[in-house]
């Protein structure tokens, strides 16, 4: 089984905690929220720069797959992973 689901930046051009939501909607708000709330904490602060946002067509695992990530250094997002593409940017 397949499903798509979509993240935004929180560091430019990282995937380092990346946020994710159930529709692509759904993140470009909360990438505006994120960006607002960095600018009220700090209104003279470098500029975030460029965020991605990215589509991921993941698959479900299931218990192998599980078992396998469970006794690997490999992340879930990697097992799970079919599909990637950033789909939109959002710029200071």
């Amino acid at each position: 089984m397949e499903f798509t689901v979509y993240c935004h930046e929180i560091i430019s051009g990282s995937d380092v905690g990346m946020h994710f939501s159930a529709t692509l909607e759904q993140s470009k708000a909360e990438v505006g929220e994120y960006r607002e709330a960095l600018r009220q904490m700090d209104p003279t602060g470098e500029p975030l720069g460029a965020l991605g946002i990215h589509e991921f067509v993941l698959r479900m695992p299931d218990v192998a797959m599980i078992i396998d990530i469970l006794n690997s250094p490999e992340s879930l997002l990697q097992c799970c992973q079919i599909r990637r593409q950033c789909v939109a940017f959002t710029v200071d």
